[in-house]
């Protein structure tokens, strides 16, 4: 929470040194970043129970990630969840004036607030869709962000956004790569969005599921091979 409270308190500085180590050209301001979403991620060969426990608050905007080097050069990138979740941070902030000031700028998204905005139609079509893709294996994680929803095997592999009568989801695997028959995919390279995945598949209603449910299992197969 220091680390965050610092950022939060000299964000001119963050940028000015970003501007002074980037190569892109232009420079960034202040206003060009959502400050709701700064995290913090520690990075070490391994992490002990007691740091794992202490990520284990919800809408807590702290990561712990395991790196190690082996032969070959071959780097893994592991990202530790803790073993447990408990309350929300806000329940420790009125004894905590650091914690208070971060849980009020930083904010951490969940289903509800993507869900809340669409009607009922796109609540079950977005519950069937999530329960397939769960299906697709043991390790992979649901993320809400901002402004679309990730789903996550060793990395991410789709991306969702919900809009007023359809689905979105974005599929991080090459457009040259995707096995369509049916041509329901787009690619979307040159297209702004949302979400890393640059080909895109939309779905309007549960009878899609199946077919998209091929799309994305070759996407999750691809970042599981990494």
């Amino acid at each position: 929470m220091t680390y965050l409270n610092l950022m939060l308190n000299n964000k001119a500085d963050f940028i000015l040194e970003y501007n002074d180590r980037s190569s892109r050209s232009g420079t960034l301001k202040r206003t060009d970043i959502d400050w709701s979403q700064s995290r913090v991620l520690f990075v070490a060969p391994e992490f002990t129970k007691y740091q794992q426990y202490a990520i284990g608050f919800k809408n807590f905007g702290i990561q712990l990630w395991e790196i190690r080097k082996y032969k070959n050069e071959i780097v893994t990138f592991n990202e530790v969840q803790s073993p447990a979740k408990k309350e929300s941070i806000t329940t420790i902030t009125k004894s905590n004036p650091v914690a208070r000031r971060i849980s009020e700028e930083i904010k951490v998204y969940t289903e509800d607030d993507h869900l809340r905005k669409v009607d009922e139609n796109m609540k079950e079509l977005y519950r069937d869709l999530k329960s397939a893709m769960l299906s697709l294996g043991k390790d992979i994680e649901v993320r809400p962000k901002k402004f679309y929803i990730a789903f996550r095997g060793k990395q991410g592999f789709a991306g969702l956004i919900f809009l007023n009568s359809k689905l979105k989801v974005y599929l991080n695997i090459d457009f040259a790569d995707i096995q369509d028959p049916l041509k329901k995919t787009r690619d979307v390279r040159e297209v702004g969005h949302y979400s890393n995945g640059n080909t895109e598949v939309t779905i309007r209603e549960p009878g899609e599921i199946p077919y998209t449910l091929t799309l994305l299992k070759q996407a999750y197969e691809k970042v599981d091979r990494i």
